[in-house]
This record gives structure tokens, C-alpha cells and sequence, in this order.
């Protein structure tokens, strides 16, 4: 009916204003993190670890998205909650840009919060985007929302190094640096905003994650062993 129409239509907004914020986000304050590590004087390697280890919380998180999911009612209450954690993740590093100086364990604390939040929230998200996108338009939406993402990634990406080469010839990287945060941020709430603003039939979220906890109870094919310890290796590699 026009009432349900007018629903997606205001959903497939709304997850288009999520993609460009959450693309923003990514190019200003993601990308940068092992680069703020060595403008704090940290060397090389720990800056190595501070691109990789936290990656393997978030993954470890998704394992307990399920448990999250009902523990918090639906997929969008637990999407809106991790991404508000990633969002407040950036408020410590705008702090340690700003005084010039950080310890690594609690710099590797905070990025292992970032990777987590965002990283646990994608079962839930996809799960529920599977509820609101119709069927007919997937493909092409999907699409769509992608490279709007990747354009705004790689807008915001080429934006934040000329700020910081300006920044850097000036000798005031750090707080380029708390600026970039800050703007990441900024963006973050803005997903924030859409994510929660959507209108979703909480019956067709219920079925959806009922299919995932289904998926998830079955027996694992030898053809998905084999790509899971495939992603594994890849991933440890890089």
C-alpha cells in the first residue's frame, strides 16, 4: 500500500545518508589510525599493531552478535548501539592528540572498541537490511549505496592528507590530527541518525533473524570449512 511504500522509500533514504556519513567516517578517522601512532612517536612496528590487533576483537565480537541481538530486542536497537560506541570511541583519541601523548595499551584499547563496535554490528545490519530493502531492488540499491560509500571514503581519505600535509609543514599535526577526529565523529553521528530514524516492521526483523539463527544452528559444509580457513589464512597474512 502507499503507506508501506512510502516506508521504504523513506528507509532507502535514510540507509543512503548512513552509507556517505559511515564512508566519511571511515576516511577521516579509520584510515589515519596507524599514522596518528607514528605522529605520536611510536615506532613502525607498533604502528603495525595498532592497523592489526584490534581487527581481532571485532571479529571475535561477531561471534556474540547473535546473543547481543536478542539480549536487546532487534537488530536496529543493536545496530544504533554500536554504532554510537564507535562514534564515542574517537571522544579519547581527540583527548590524546590534543595532550600529545598516549600509552599504547590504551590506544590499543580504544582502536579494539572501534574495530569491535563496528565489526559486531554487521550481522545485525545485514540481517536487518534483508527485512526493509525489497527483494526486486537489491542488487541495484546495493550498488548504488556502495559506491556512494566508496566515494565518500576516498573524498574524505584525499581530504585528510592534504590537511595533514599542511598540518605537518605548519607543526600543528597532532591537533590536524584531534580535527580529523573530531570531524569522524561528527560523521559517526550522523549514521547515527539515519540508522535510527529508519521505519522497520519489527515482524519482518524477527523472521529475518530466524533464518540467520537457523543458518547459523546447521551443519557446516565442507565447501564453507574450506572457504572459512581460506578467509583465516588471507586475513593473517595481511
Amino acid at each position: 500500500d502507499a503507506g508501506q511504500a512510502s516506508d521504504v522509500r523513506h528507509n532507502l533514504g535514510r540507509s543512503m545518508g548512513d552509507a556517505a556519513s559511515f564512508g566519511v567516517m571511515v576516511g577521516l578517522g579509520e584510515t589515519y589510525l596507524p599514522a596518528f601512532a607514528l605522529a605520536l612517536g611510536m615506532g613502525e612496528a607498533t604502528s603495525g599493531l595498532v592497523a592489526s590487533l584490534p581487527v581481532v576483537a571485532g571479529g571475535i565480537m561477531q561471534l556474540v552478535s547473535l546473543r547481543a541481538m536478542k539480549f536487546f530486542g532487534d537488530e536496529q536497537r543493536w545496530v544504533v548501539i554500536c554504532a554510537t560506541i564507535q562514534a564515542l570511541s574517537f571522544i579519547p583519541l581527540i583527548l590524546a592528540a590534543l595532550h600529545g601523548s598516549i600509552a599504547l595499551p590504551l590506544l590499543l584499547l580504544i582502536a579494539s572498541v572501534y574495530w569491535a563496535s563496528g565489526l559486531a554490528s554487521g550481522p545485525a545490519w545485514n540481517t536487518w537490511m534483508d527485512s526493509i530493502v525489497p527483494v526486486g531492488v537489491r542488487a541495484r540499491y546495493f550498488s548504488r549505496r556502495s559506491r556512494l560509500q566508496q566515494t565518500s571514503t576516498l573524498l574524505a581519505l584525499l581530504g585528510s592528507g592534504l590537511l595533514l600535509q599542511a598540518a605537518e609543514r605548519d607543526g600543528w599535526v597532532l591537533r590536524g590530527f584531534a580535527a580529523l577526529f573530531c570531524c569522524a565523529a561528527l560523521a559517526r553521528v550522523v549514521s547515527v541518525a539515519c540508522l535510527a530514524t529508519h521505519r522497520t516492521d519489527h515482524r519482518l526483523a524477527i523472521r529475518s533473524t530466524n533464518r540467520l539463527r537457523q543458518s547459523f544452528s546447521g551443519t557446516v559444509t565442507r565447501s564453507g570449512r574450506r572457504l572459512l580457513v581460506y578467509l583465516v589464512v588471507v586475513q593473517a597474512f595481511v
